[in-house]
């Protein structure tokens, strides 16, 4: 093991499961009711609000995930403490931090039990498509879940056309342990998520649901999925579809960056719901959240992580752009010198309450427009540029013309997407070979998709329980 972890990688509070209320729920989120409990339309409700718990919190979206995306790439870097993930050094015994296997299973145990158990629930006609979007949306958690398995866990789908070791695949409500069964390949992995993407669609609600999925995030999800695969016909026709038939809208310039306070806005299509009580109350992990360790406003938080230089220079020849407001300094009148240089002010907080109480976008509008510019360049789709122009001229009106080159597209991706989840991956998938290199980084890495440490272990926990479980290739057994 390596030398004392850092807010990053330490769950400094304990996830409490069973005393949270979801935001604007009026039955509690986090509620599990066992798979033979079902009832009621109610019961399914209750047990559908439970299914996303996990997702939300510092173990999965909160915080791992990111690390995952942008500290394990060229957008984030600690600036003090530890530089484990930042520099691939993990092992399988690291098990306090790698807990994204178990909360993935955890949360697919919970969808199947919902799609065992709902066809035997009896509804009036009436209730019928509540009934409907319940089920799909068990679906689509699955399909979300197994898809962030195989980018973790898997390599990615072009390395080998999906050959590699990706997730196991449970339709039942048991986990991984309980149903010993060995691991799918990536292309395996990716053909369930398809399947359940499709199922998802047929069931969904095309209302907005703030914080659940309903059809448009699914159709999101499709096209995201089928731009990993490089099925870029299908990520294109699936992404316009969100942009032109969706109850969403790009966000104003103007109101732009004040929007990361608002929860459920016009460019939201899913994020998941962090319970404002719980957090005052400190019942929820908050304190360990990702979003605390980029802030340094107050003298609670921490400021571990700032943005990197290669990611500051990206504005150097665009400085109207609005995004480069993120980058604050310290500030000479209250005095706060935690960084002595700089940091990250995308993730306000929500409603303005606290800078690391913030909900995790795990879909925005502006990803679908670059989605489709990239899809669309790569199929020869005249309105490929329009799309990757409408996020760019969004943050900088004097942009007027732009081509939707992977060059040009990945520049935008990275300055608008920071923070939420994806460089690493975007990386990944195009085969992108870089090294590391800032001044805030006493380490010189590099990486391709063809080194071992693009997919991470499999914990030694999971593997003493269960341990038929292969491991990944470049790790101890």
């Amino acid at each position: 093991m390596k030398k004392i972890l850092s807010i990053l990688l330490v769950a400094v509070l304990a996830v409490s499961l069973s005393n949270c209320k979801g935001f604007l729920d009026k039955e509690p989120t986090d509620a599990v009711v066992a798979e033979n409990a079902l009832a009621t339309l109610e019961d399914a409700g209750v047990a559908v609000n439970g299914m996303y718990t996990l997702l939300k919190y510092y173990t999965v979206f909160g915080n791992y995930m990111i690390q995952m995306g942008d500290l394990r790439a060229d957008l984030l870097v600690p600036s003090e403490g530890n530089y484990i993930v930042y520099s691939y050094d993990y092992d399988p015994s690291q098990n306090s931090y790698f807990t994204l296997w178990r909360n993935f299973y955890s949360t697919i145990t919970r969808a199947n039990a919902i799609i065992k158990n709902i066809d035997a629930l009896e509804v009036p006609a009436e209730k019928q498509s509540i009934k409907n979007d319940y089920l799909g949306q068990a679906y689509a958690v699955r399909a979300f879940c197994y898809f962030n398995l195989a980018r973790l866990y898997g390599r990615p789908y072009k390395f080998d056309s999906g050959a590699s070791l990706g997730a196991v695949l449970i339709t039942e409500p048991v986990s991984p342990s309980e149903a010993r069964i060995p691991r799918s390949t990536v292309a395996e992995t990716y053909t369930q998520i398809e399947n359940d993407i499709t199922v998802a669609l047929g069931l969904l609600s095309k209302e907005k649901n703030t914080g659940h999925f309903n059809y448009w995030a699914a159709k999101f999800l499709e096209a995201k999925v089928a731009l990993y695969k490089g099925n870029n016909d299908l990520a294109y026709s699936a992404a316009k579809e969100v942009i032109n038939n969706g109850p969403y809208s790009l966000i104003p310039r103007d109101e732009y960056l004040a929007s990361w306070a608002e929860v459920g806005n016009d460019e939201s299509i899913f994020e998941g719901l962090v319970n404002l009580q719980s957090a005052i109350d400190g019942d929820n992990g908050f304190g360990g959240s990702f979003y605390y360790s980029l802030w340094f406003g107050y003298d609670n938080t921490g400021a571990s992580v700032v943005p990197t230089k290669h990611w500051r220079d990206l504005f150097a020849l665009t400085p109207n752009d609005i995004r480069a407001d993120w980058i604050a300094y310290d500030d000479p009148v209250t005095g706060y010198k935690h960084t002595g240089e700089y940091w990250l002010k995308k993730f306000i907080g929500n409603t303005g309450f606290t800078a690391f109480l913030n909900n995790p976008r795990y879909m925005r509008l502006a990803e679908a427009y670059l989605i489709a510019a990239e899809a669309g360049k790569a199929t020869g789709k005249p309105d490929a540029d329009a799309m990757l122009l409408a996020v760019a001229q969004r943050a900088d009106p004097s942009v007027t013309a732009i081509s939707a080159t992977i060059e040009n597209v990945e520049i935008e991706r990275q300055k608008e997407l920071i923070g939420e989840g994806d460089r690493f991956f975007d990386l990944m998938r195009r085969n992108g070979h870089y090294e590391k290199n800032d001044p805030h980084n006493p380490f010189n890495v590099a990486l391709t998709w063809a080194d071992d440490r693009v997919m991470l272990p499999i914990s030694s926990d999971e593997r003493i329980i269960y341990p038929e479980l292969e491991q990944n290739p470049g790790y101890k057994k």
